[in-house]
């Protein structure tokens, strides 16, 4: 049986990368029991688990209030405060990420060494300008790759604390496909995110359009599986100095690149992607002072 519901949420505070209204949703046949929150697709990917381990491709998020389980015949539709652009600045020029709960199984438990895909539940993507005219996007599943990583010190089944996060507004290559992961170990893993969070890519030159407000997920009614989300997030330019992701470059930033001086591999205050946290990002977070990405 399929229920609809439109809801008028209030926008997350502040300005962010991530989706932050829940417009419509029609929780479809067969999801998961009590995985029907749509409000757990807003806001940013699930980096810790409810049972506070690291969400890794190994250890996806599956909590109720981290994914939303679509059904057969389900439909979610978010929006973005600010327009999401179809901006040739962004890495490999992909504009928006979708993070569901796919995970690789692991060929040498516990090592992480990843085998195929599971979870890859597929789902039918579409965006809009305004909210009322949709364009689909044809081959690109909802919830598929990449697998959330959402941190970069940490092992393939750690749990907490850890202290570097992933970038999840940078994409991963869209050269680097799912057979060049099976096989790979955990460290050569990591080298291949090279920082990223993962995350289903998508490029919105495909649909012809400059910018989108919304984006709507969806299942076909006989559909097998049932697709899930975590979060859509907006894909930030290259070089970005907006390190905290508030769409403003000032102080805040300044102070995150001046804590992290000299690591490695730090994440989002590594602002040129060198490996180091250095003089250079030091000069772009001058140089963007003051902006808004």
């Amino acid at each position: 049986m399929l229920h609809t519901l439109l809801i008028i949420a209030l926008p997350m505070l502040g300005a962010d990368p991530w989706a932050d209204t829940v417009v419509e949703w029609s929780v479809g046949a067969g999801g998961s029991p009590g995985y029907d929150d749509p409000t757990s697709a807003l806001g940013e990917p699930t980096r810790i688990t409810v049972d506070n381990e690291l969400v890794t491709p190994f250890v996806p998020a599956w909590g109720m209030d981290e994914i939303v389980s679509l059904g057969a015949g389900g439909s979610l539709v978010l929006r973005f405060d600010e327009p999401v652009l179809d901006d040739p600045g962004n890495p490999h020029g992909i504009d928006l990420l979708l993070f569901g709960n796919a995970g690789f199984t692991d060929m040498a438990y516990p090592g992480g060494v990843a085998g195929g895909l599971f979870g890859s539940d597929g789902g039918q993507v579409e965006v809009s300008i305004d909210g009322e005219t949709w364009i689909e996007l044809q081959g690109c599943p909802a919830d598929g790759a990449w697998p959330t990583l959402g941190w970069l010190d940490g092992g393939p089944y750690d749990q907490v604390p850890a202290l570097q996060p992933s970038d999840c507004t940078w994409p991963l290559s869209p050269d680097i496909l799912v057979e060049d992961i099976i096989g790979q170990d955990w460290n050569t893993l990591l080298d291949l995110y090279g920082g990223s969070g993962g995350g289903t890519g998508i490029d919105l030159a495909d649909a012809g359009l400059g910018s989108i407000c919304c984006i709507r997920i969806s299942n076909a009614p006989d559909a097998f599986f049932s697709p899930e989300l975590d979060a859509a997030v907006d894909v930030s330019p290259i070089e970005s100095a907006d390190v905290n992701l508030d769409r403003v470059v000032n102080v805040i930033d300044l102070l995150a690149v001046i804590s992290s001086w000299g690591s490695i591999d730090a994440g989002r205050e590594d602002i040129d992607r060198d490996g180091q946290v250095a003089v250079p990002d030091l000069l772009l977070v001058i140089a963007q002072w003051g902006e808004t990405p």
